[in-house]
């Protein structure tokens, strides 16, 4: 996300317990864990790590001037932070990954509760009141998709306080195409992520079933144990597979003709850019749309947990090749607008034209 943030003038500061991965040269990196700490399992040095985090990003802050720095936070961070950061005069940045707790734990209770299953959802009264707590703290917060936006609504952010963002994908650990065709193989529907609840399987696993669709529904991801019974009675039925792991998920996206991800809550899901990008039509929710996919344009957006909607769509979408052709060729174009060279370039503009609007009468940049 921090990737391109020079290009609009923005010099990132990322402030991390330890890094891992290898990151892009233009970002700057602070460590709190110094070696050898930071080779121990984090769980013995991850309690020692986020203390000095928090005590390195308050230096930050003392040595950062509040007319041209923002703080940037993703979610969890300590409100004594986020004030220290207000009371410099610093811009306050709050980024959104899921929809506001309250309006979460709400959708999934009532899910658990329609299809008879003990609640899987582990999100307490003190989550949501920390997360209103901090939410209430930031000058703006980042939206990564409009459901998100609406569950912002019900925990008292302002509108003006909201600002419409997105993730991203990258186009490099993936094919520019859904490629492979074998003309051996089944029409190939294909859904990733957590196969649980929360992601809507349950409705998927009954859509499938009712469609009787000439083809394959391959499912990539980690079985949630509430509905572990479901999924090894679908999978009696050779049609549906299952893949509990894999490193290499472009491999599927390059294999598959059709996404499917009737999720019921989400916040900007990276599946659907990705798959998008890889050339799919998906069929999915208003949740899993992100900004990407829309109605009858690229792919087909279905009411949330509502078997015969996705039935009807996924029968739609395996009859009609022409369909499939025209939405993929149109939403692999569209995904070109969220690479995350695209996404973090976009950020920092709306970084940058938020700390100009701070100072009205400075003609200067940031």
């Amino acid at each position: 996300m921090l990737r391109n943030f020079r290009s609009a003038g923005l010099a990132p500061v990322l402030v991390v317990p330890r890094v891992t991965k290898p990151l892009p040269a233009s970002v700057s990196v602070l460590e709190s864990l110094p070696f050898p700490f930071s080779k121990l399992p984090w769980q013995i040095a991850g309690a020692r790590g986020i203390k000095r985090l928090n005590r390195l990003f308050e230096q930050q802050i003392a040595l950062a001037d509040p007319a041209t720095t923002a703080a940037y936070f993703w979610p969890g961070s300590p409100p004594a932070l986020i004030k220290r950061a207000k009371e410099a005069g610093i811009l306050t940045i709050g980024q959104m990954i899921n929809t506001f707790q309250g309006t979460a734990k709400k959708i999934l209770d009532r899910s658990y509760g329609r299809l008879a299953l003990p609640s899987g959802c582990t999100i307490s009264q003190r989550d949501i009141d920390f997360e209103i707590c901090e939410l209430s703290l930031y000058d703006f917060v980042f939206a990564p998709n409009p459901e998100v936006e609406r569950s912002l609504h019900e925990a008292g952010v302002e509108a003006q306080r909201i600002i419409s963002t997105s993730f991203g994908w990258s186009p490099s650990r993936y094919a520019k195409s859904n490629g492979i065709q074998d003309s051996q193989r089944p029409l190939r529907f294909l859904f990733v992520g957590t196969a649980g609840v929360r992601k809507g399987v349950p409705t998927l696993l009954q859509a499938w079933k009712n469609a009787r669709i000439a083809g394959e529904l391959v499912i990539v991801g980690h079985v949630e144990a509430a509905i572990q019974d479901w999924m090894t009675a679908a999978m009696q039925d050779s049609s549906v597979r299952h893949v509990a792991f894999t490193e290499d998920v472009g491999a599927f996206y390059r294999c598959a003709d059709i996404f499917v991800f009737p999720t019921i809550e989400e916040g900007g899901p990276q599946v659907t850019l990705e798959a998008g990008g890889c050339g799919l039509p998906v069929i999915t929710t208003p949740m899993g749309a992100a900004r990407l996919v829309e109605h009858d344009v690229n792919g087909l957006i279905v009411q949330t947990e509502n078997v015969d909607a996705l039935t009807e769509a996924m029968v739609r979408m395996a009859g009609n090749a022409d369909l499939r052709a025209k939405f993929s060729q149109r939403i692999e174009r569209d995904a070109a607008r969220f690479t995350y060279d695209e996404v973090s370039a976009s950020h920092a503009r709306t970084i940058v034209g938020l700390l100009q609007a701070r100072m009205p009468n400075d003609p200067g940049g940031v």
